[in-house]
């Protein structure tokens, strides 16, 4: 009894380092180019996000997608999910203006990292 007590305080103290999650691929609109400048989108298109993220330890990963500015407020289908979708806003007044999607990947063991997209630039919608 007392040599298992011994080997399992022995191992309880020797815990591997936690490592981070890694980012693969994304986050970005899945199927989209690499191109200068950002990407653009007519308003009320619904675009499928790409991530793929590992995790070295196996950790259970969890997600949580934002967008800056805020508004004009675009929406995620699920945004505590690796692939949500996106449904593009309206244009902001200043056409210039990018939104930005954020993804943040934690493994509720201290290994967090964010994820930026490209700039996404919103076209009004054809008539």
């Amino acid at each position: 009894m007392f040599v298992l007590l011994a080997l399992g305080l022995g191992s309880a103290g020797c815990s591997a380092p936690n490592h981070q999650p890694i980012i693969h691929a994304g986050p970005r609109p899945l199927g989209s180019p690499s191109t200068p400048g950002g990407l653009k989108f007519e308003e009320g298109t619904v675009i499928q996000l790409q991530l793929e993220v590992t995790d070295e330890d196996n950790d259970e990963i969890f997600y949580r997608w934002s967008q800056q500015p805020p508004n004009p407020a675009g929406v995620f289908s699920d945004p505590h999910t690796a692939t949500p979708t996106w449904t593009v806003p309206a244009p902001p007044d200043d056409p210039n203006q990018s939104i930005l999607l954020y993804v943040e990947v934690e493994d509720h063991n201290g290994g967090v990292l964010v994820g930026q997209s490209p700039s996404l630039y919103i076209l009004p919608k054809q008539q």
